[in-house]
């Protein structure tokens, strides 16, 4: 269980920078495959953006 003292805003931020980071090494080491880990940097940046924007039902 993760502590109540750590947000799940904290937790998807660690889990986006440990992909954004662990992409970049892979892409680095195999540059055959750049594209692909570029695509899943976009997918995972653009997922922790998404999840930050509120819902329409949620602006005041």
């Amino acid at each position: 269980m993760i502590p109540k003292s750590i947000s799940k805003e904290t937790v998807l931020g660690m889990i986006v920078l440990s992909l954004v980071v662990g992409s970049l090494i892979l892409a680095i080491i195999d540059s055959s495959t750049r594209a692909t880990f570029a695509d899943l940097t976009k997918v995972a940046v653009g997922t922790y953006i998404g999840l930050h924007i509120p819902s329409p039902n949620q602006r005041t």
